[in-house]
């Protein structure tokens, strides 16, 4: 079992996302449901981190920087296999220049 690390700028991303789904768009379910889905994947990269993808940029793929889809984001993060964590680092619309932005 891998420990789990959110950075504060992961959650200041988590909570403009869930406002914008509830509050923007008007669906205080849909931002329930994605809220759920962040739980399902958090358990997952807690108990088998490996399984979600590498980023597809090399320069981050070298820098051992993996990807979660959660619906239409991202959730990037990595693994410190020596101390068994996982570090959560941002969200993104799967539509951002997440390569740039991290």
């Amino acid at each position: 079992m891998y420990k789990l690390i959110v950075t504060e700028l992961a959650h200041q991303d988590l909570d403009k996302i869930v406002s914008y789904i509830a509050v923007e768009l008007v669906n205080p379910i849909a931002a329930t449901n994605f809220l759920d889905e962040v739980d399902k994947c958090y358990g997952f990269l807690k108990s088998n981190p490996w399984m979600y993808g590498k980023c597809q940029d090399k320069h981050l793929d070298n820098e051992g920087y993996r990807r979660a889809p959660i619906k239409n984001y991202l959730r990037v993060y990595k693994i410190d296999e020596e101390f068994k964590t996982v570090s959560v680092l941002r969200f993104f619309h799967g539509a951002q220049d997440y390569i740039n932005l991290i």
